[in-house]
């Protein structure tokens, strides 16, 4: 699978896809199982952008319960099996630990109550699964019991904890190359660092994009009879080159960071409420909840959500100092300090805006999938997903409306179905291991990367905390450069690259985002 420049510029395709993050790479596959040519690209390398920024927890649902939606919350459940199921090598279970305190919402019983509502609610969500892959029920624990998986809840007060399964991603970079991979297996032509300059649009009608190759500063038209913008931040603007700015009222972005830190603090997730209140936390309104997950030898933390203004790295850096000193007030004894931090993901989420109930300046709880046609521009569609649990899903709704753009009968979508190639050996995300020599060389002969910080943080286990480490990075730039005929300067260049792009506050790159 290499970048197959000449091919998009030959092929009038079906449908192209921009933005190759979890819900492209899932739309990518599903149309092309359906019979369309795809074509399907991306301004970075696949899933680098707010994809990669992910606590790694493939969300049942549970939260809907408190406020009723058991539609939403049957849905999660249902992507969680399907992602369980279509790739156990890249997704597992996880056990999720809440501490309880008092009576009422926060207590025992309560906590017992929506345990067992939401082990009613799911009552099927380990059919066909192996299993290793299923999900148990929720239990509540004993206050000992609840402070050796996490010494450091505030105790006064503690009553015990409550604990459910959920999912874990063990390498959301790696489950999006995985969906990419399978498209093109299924005859979809991908390909990274084309950045899309313009839609074209024709008497009406979309007729594909204007890219410039990152790499090479090549300029081409990629032909299409329908556009699928999954473009994440850039959808909006991107969609306007071909509607018009004015058409659209942009709903605005947040940040939301999660920080990796060195610590692995327990081997189960856990949440707490944040004490922070309408003023420090905007976006959320106050008293969060914070989450944590094993992440290899380390924890990832999150979520700090901020309005966008200003500059992202000054913003990001603040994100981090907050992000620990509310882990620390919520967590008494934890004591994170910066020196923990090896990593900062981050990416752009969008706001409710007017178009969904609530505060316009909280996060969008529902996706976006819209046809352009209503604004002058037919076979126009765009998403705008809100998590990764359902992107799959969301993928599956934005194709059906491509074919009915089309006006084409649509075959039924078969990705809960079939099993991801590529994502079924228990060993295909397996952390920490050094890859061999044939490692990088399939990484960028048959998975498309270009540059060494695709081989790192997405091809291998190279990224995995607490790396990367200088060695082992600058023995893999040399095979890559035998690779790729980079010369010694452009193998340095990609070495820095590869060991600055972690994000964490005084890098001299910026994280993903």
């Amino acid at each position: 699978m290499r970048r197959d420049i000449p091919r998009l510029a030959d092929t009038t395709f079906d449908l192209l896809i921009v933005g190759a993050g979890i819900h492209g790479a899932c739309a990518a596959w599903d149309a092309a199982l359906r019979g369309l040519t795809v074509a399907v690209v991306d301004r970075g390398d696949f899933g680098a952008a707010t994809s990669a920024n992910s606590l790694r927890i493939v969300h049942g649902g549970l939260r809907y319960l408190a406020r009723g939606r058991f539609s939403r919350m049957i849905e999660s459940i249902g992507e969680r099996s399907t992602l369980l199921r279509i790739a156990p090598g890249l997704v597992e279970p996880v056990r999720v630990l809440v501490p309880t305190y008092g009576v009422g919402g926060r207590s025992r019983i309560a906590h017992a109550a929506a345990l067992g509502i939401n082990d009613l609610v799911s009552l099927n969500r380990n059919r066909n699964l192996d299993q290793d892959r299923h999900i148990p029920r929720g239990r509540v624990v004993s206050r000992a019991e609840c402070l050796r998986l996490f010494p450091w809840f505030e105790s006064n007060g503690l009553s015990g904890g409550a604990i459910w399964h959920d999912a874990q991603l063990r390498h959301p970079e790696r489950l999006t190359l995985s969906f990419v991979k399978a498209a093109a297996s299924t005859g979809a032509v991908p390909a990274n660092h084309l950045r899309v300059t313009g839609l074209l649009a024709q008497r009406g009608a979309a007729r594909g994009a204007r890219v410039i190759d990152s790499l090479t500063g090549t300029e081409l038209d990629i032909r299409a009879r329908a556009v699928l913008v999954t473009a994440g931040p850039w959808t909006q603007a991107l969609v306007a080159t071909a509607t018009g700015a004015s058409a659209l009222e942009p709903p605005g972005l947040a940040m939301g960071l999660n920080v990796v830190v060195s610590r692995r603090l327990s081997d189960v997730a856990f949440g707490v409420r944040s004490g922070s209140g309408p003023r420090e936390d905007p976006v959320c309104g106050g008293r969060r909840f914070l989450f944590c997950a094993p992440q290899g030898t380390g924890t990832v933390l999150g979520t700090w959500y901020a309005p966008e203004a200003g500059d992202p790295a000054a913003t990001r850096d603040r994100g981090v100092a907050a992000l620990l000193r509310e882990f620390n007030d919520a967590c008494p004894g934890l004591e994170l300090s910066p020196s923990d931090v090896v990593r900062c993901q981050w990416g752009w989420l969008p706001l409710k805006g007017r178009q969904e109930p609530g505060r316009p300046d909280a996060l969008a709880e529902r996706p976006r999938i819209v046809d352009h046609g209503g604004q002058g521009v037919r076979h126009l569609l765009s998403v705008e997903g809100v998590k990764f649990t359902t992107a799959r899903l969301v993928a599956e709704r934005a194709v059906d409306r491509v074919f009915a753009s089309l006006e084409r009968t649509s075959p039924a979508c078969r990705t809960a179905e079939l099993p991801l190639p590529g994502a079924q050996g228990r060993e295909a995300a397996e952390p920490g291991a050094m890859p061999a020599r044939e490692d990088i060389v399939r990484a960028v002969r048959d998975e498309m990367a270009v540059t060494l910080t695709d081989i790192v943080f997405r091809r291998t286990a190279l990224g995995t905390v607490p790396g990367p480490e200088r060695a082992p990075v600058e023995a893999a730039a040399r095979v890559a450069a035998a690779e790729l005929g980079w010369d010694a300067a452009r193998q340095e260049a990609e070495i820095d690259a590869a060991l600055r792009d972690t994000g964490v506050p005084g890098s001299a790159l910026e994280a993903v985002g």
